[in-house]
C-alpha cells in the first residue's frame, strides 16, 4: 500500500457538479445523523459551546499506529483525543470514564462498523469538555467498550488514547492539520472560494477529478491511516483489481476482521493535489441512504503536509 502526493495546478469543480451532489445529499441521513444522535442521547439537557478563543494552535502527534493525537480536557482533566473526521459523535473510553470517576447513562445508540455491522453503545453527557479555546458544556459522547478497545503488550495499553474527537465538532471549525510543524489550529478563514469541493454533511465529503475529468466522490476519515475505495465503483470506472486479502479494520466496535479487494493504480486530483494511491484496499462506502462515496481518503494523504478544513466555505485545500 502506497500513497504519493505531489502539487499540481488547481482541481476546479465546476458549480453544476457541485449543486447536483449538494440537491442529492440535502435530505436524508447525510444531514441530520448527527443532530438526531445528539438529541438521542442529551434528552431534554441542552448542549452549549463557549469560546474563550477563536483561534488556537494545540501540539498534535501521531501515534504507534498513525493516527493524530491532540490534548483535550475532560471535567478540567488532561486526556488525549485522536482526531477523527470519520466519527460522527466524539467518543470517550470506559477506561477514561473509571479513570475520572464517570458514570455512563442508562441511554445506548445505535452505530455502525467499519465492517457494516450494526450495535447499540453506551452514551454519557460530560460536563465539560475543552478542545483549545473552546469549552462545550453538556457534551454528548458514546461510550467505547473496554473489551472493544483492549491491545496489549505485558502492562503497557498499545491503544494509548481516550476519546476520538468527532465530525461533530470539527465540523464547525475552521482547522488546520500541520504534519510538518505536528500542530492542530483552528482558524479564522478570510478568503473567498467561488468553486468549493465539499457538500457540507455528516461526514467529510469532497468532489475530486480522476486523471481525465471525471468528478468524484470521496468522504475523508482523518482517524484511518490508509485510504479504500468502494468495489463497485471501482469496477465501474475500470481500475485494475490485484487480488482479493483478508485484513482487519479499526473502528468504533473496536477491531474487526474483513475481507478486502485490492486496486492497483488509482491516481485522484484535490485543490492542488494529486494523489497516487497504489495497492490499495476496498471497504464500506454506504455510510448514507441517498448515495455511495466513490472512496474514502485516510491520513495518509496528508503525510508530511497541512491540510485545510475551511468548513464556512465548503473547501478543503491541500496542497
Amino acid at each position: 500500500m502506497g500513497c504519493k502526493v505531489t502539487s499540481v495546478s488547481p482541481c476546479i469543480i465546476d458549480t453544476c457538479d457541485y449543486q447536483k451532489w449538494q440537491e442529492i445529499t440535502r435530505n436524508g441521513s447525510f444531514s441530520d445523523s448527527i443532530q438526531k444522535a445528539r438529541e438521542s442521547i442529551l434528552g431534554s439537557i441542552k448542549e452549549e459551546k463557549v469560546i474563550y478563543q477563536d483561534t488556537f494552535t494545540l501540539p498534535m502527534k501521531r501515534n504507534l499506529f498513525g493516527l493524530l493525537v491532540v490534548p483535550v480536557y475532560i471535567n478540567h482533566c488532561l486526556c488525549h483525543f485522536i482526531l477523527d473526521t470519520g466519527a460522527q459523535i466524539s467518543t470517550i473510553r470506559q477506561k477514561t470514564l473509571d479513570k475520572l470517576g464517570l458514570k455512563k447513562k442508562n441511554q445506548t445508540i445505535e452505530v455502525g462498523s467499519i465492517g457494516g455491522k450494526q450495535k447499540h453503545l453506551d452514551s454519557i453527557v460530560i460536563d465539560d469538555m475543552q478542545f483549545g479555546g473552546i469549552a462545550y458544556r453538556n457534551k454528548a459522547m458514546i461510550v467505547l467498550s473496554q473489551d472493544a478497545f483492549s491491545l496489549r503488550f505485558g502492562n503497557i495499553d498499545m491503544l494509548s488514547f481516550d476519546g476520538l474527537l468527532g465530525w461533530d465538532v470539527l465540523s464547525t471549525l475552521d482547522f488546520e492539520l500541520d504534519d510538518i510543524a505536528h500542530e492542530c489550529k483552528v482558524l479564522k478563514n478570510r478568503f473567498r472560494f467561488p468553486n468549493p469541493n465539499m457538500i457540507p454533511g455528516d461526514f467529510p465529503f469532497l468532489l475530486v477529478k480522476d486523471e481525465k475529468g471525471k468528478v468524484l466522490t470521496f468522504g475523508f476519515d482523518s482517524g484511518s491511516k490508509r485510504s479504500w475505495f468502494g468495489e463497485d465503483s471501482m469496477r465501474k470506472h475500470g481500475w485494475e483489481e490485484e487480488q482479493e486479502v483478508k485484513g482487519l479494520g479499526f473502528g468504533v466496535h473496536g477491531m474487526e476482521s474483513m475481507q478486502m479487494k485490492m486496486f492497483k493504480n488509482v491516481e485522484v486530483y484535490v485543490d492542488r493535489a494529486k494523489i497516487k494511491l497504489t495497492h490499495t484496499i476496498s471497504g464500506p462506502v454506504d455510510m448514507f441512504d441517498r448515495f455511495t462515496f466513490d472512496g474514502v481518503f485516510g491520513n495518509e494523504v496528508f503525510k508530511g503536509r497541512r491540510i485545510r478544513f475551511v468548513n464556512s466555505k465548503s473547501m478543503i485545500l491541500l496542497v
